[in-house]
């Protein structure tokens, strides 16, 4: 009651104040408060390491019975801001051989990874990206630093560790083994003025310069077929030299990037190098080429990752060239279509879903209107999902067939197929598989040819049978009937 009175009083009293001098007491009263605010904290130890003052070692202060041995936390505390440190060197070290933008950011970096490592508490120059340094740091410039952190975060604990370590740490210090004391301190690395590690290719660079050196592989798969060619058919001089020169523009392209197409020698036929193939004779070169190109890249992830991805680039490799040799003879010996199959299988779809046509309801708005209330949706839409489910029963053929390791894979791809038939789609969600086509693997081209005529056939027959209805009149063009009348 008392504190509650002398606080009424001291308000009536700056109530009577001038506005003037009430607005200043309040200032006063205000930064009191805050002074004592920042004066009740915790206050550090007079013999406590200051941030940032690295290998500063230290004496072991006196403890009694009502003190907290903290010994080995303040001999470890030379380690604080050590990262920053050695990070702020380092890009120090390489500001002569950055653009002037970005000298200019990675002074701002040094600045404030100091002022951290200093035991600031400084906001970052870009505080949406506080790490934005290590854009500036190559992978063996950060392996450089977490490699000097670590070295000298061990040698500190060690010494430390051994000077107050133990459980003892935790009690008397008088309860630890005797031995001569030692010197905890540890000189900070000197990575300004050090000699930088060489740069290793980091996994994904190695994968790309080897797959560079890849680049022209199917130019020089075509050019030395077309050697080949041109040394077994025997050709007169002025023909042969035409072949050279075509040869040539193929090697020329195999030796840059892989990227540019040949450049012919005859401006006026720029695919003549291309000709000198039979249609065959260019699907098998192309299908040879993805083989290899396949092949190569395996091999290049093999080198890459140290063969921590060779049994799967390899298992994937063979896959894919004995799914191209299947093709190939595939396409030596094509597999008749089945139409008796094929139209068994479109009839039992449309026989599944009928259709009648109805009374057209006059008063459409819109066209959408129109096509809703005439009947014309209706009629169309019953060819969605039918690719899809032919799919799905192909696939379903191939569960007897299918190699063990691949079973999962093939019963994801049905499970898909069947729900996208069901739900009227004609492709699969790509989450059955990592390939949005990689169904296609199971099936030969026969399968995918049978499936295509089917799908072409049905949508044949619903075109000619909806087209043939005048919605208008509710049935057949130039008939007499009329349904629902």
């Amino acid at each position: 009651m008392k504190t509650l009175a002398q606080g009424l009083i001291f308000s009536a009293l700056i109530l009577s104040l001038p506005a003037a001098a009430s607005a200043g007491l309040l200032d006063q009263i205000k930064q009191a408060a805050q002074n004592a605010a920042q004066n009740s904290g915790p206050q550090p130890a007079s013999n406590a390491p200051q941030a940032g003052t690295f290998g500063g070692g230290f004496l072991p202060a006196a403890h009694n019975a009502t003190t907290v041995n903290d010994d080995m936390p303040r001999c470890m505390a030379q380690t604080y801001g050590i990262h920053e440190n050695l990070t702020a060197q380092v890009l120090q070290r390489k500001l002569p051989s950055l653009s002037a933008g970005d000298q200019k950011t990675a002074q701002e970096d040094i600045a404030w990874l100091n002022a951290t490592a200093g035991g600031q508490r400084v906001p970052a120059p870009d505080p949406r990206n506080p790490q934005r340094y290590m854009l500036l740091l190559t992978d063996a410039e950060q392996q450089e630093i977490n490699g000097a952190t670590n070295q000298f975060v061990g040698e500190v604990h060690d010494k430390c560790e051994y000077q107050f370590g133990g459980m003892s740490q935790f009690g008397d210090p008088s309860g630890r083994p005797a031995h001569a004391p030692i010197d905890t301190h540890v000189a900070l690395p000197d990575l300004l003025h050090g000699t930088p590690l060489p740069a290793a290719p980091t996994p994904v660079e190695s994968y790309k310069n080897c797959a560079a050196s890849n680049a022209g592989l199917r130019w020089k798969l075509m050019a030395d077929k077309l050697q080949q060619k041109m040394d077994a058919a025997g050709l007169p001089d002025a023909e042969r030299k035409e072949w050279q020169e075509d040869i040539a523009v193929l090697r020329a392209a195999q030796n840059g990037d892989g990227r540019a197409m040949p450049v012919s020698a005859d401006p006026r036929n720029p695919m003549r190098y291309m000709m000198r193939f039979t249609p065959q004779e260019q699907v098998a070169v192309n299908q040879e080429a993805m083989a290899a190109g396949s092949q190569a890249r395996a091999d290049c992830m093999n080198s890459a990752t140290g063969g921590q991805m060779a049994p799967v680039s390899q298992s994937r490799s063979q896959e894919l060239a004995d799914m191209h040799a299947r093709r190939a003879a595939e396409r030596a010996h094509p597999q008749a279509v089945d139409s008796a199959a094929v139209d068994a299988e479109v009839q039992a779809w449309l026989a599944a879903r009928p259709f009648t046509p109805k009374a057209y309801a006059p008063g459409s708005a819109t066209q959408a209107d129109y096509l809703q209330k005439s009947g014309t949706l209706e009629c169309f839409d019953r060819q969605k999902g039918f690719r899809a489910h032919e799919i799905a029963r192909k696939l379903m053929s191939k569960r007897m067939t299918a190699a063990p390791q691949d079973h999962q894979e093939l019963e994801a791809w049905i499970s898909a197929y069947v729900a996208a038939g069901e739900q009227g789609r004609d492709e699969a969600a790509p989450a059955a598989s990592a390939d949005p086509q990689g169904w296609m693997r199971f099936l030969s081209s026969g399968d995918q040819q049978e499936i295509n005529a089917a799908a072409s056939s049905l949508h044949n027959k619903i075109m000619t049978e909806c087209e043939s209805l005048d919605f208008m009149e509710n049935g057949a063009k130039n008939s007499q009937v009329k349904y629902g009348q």
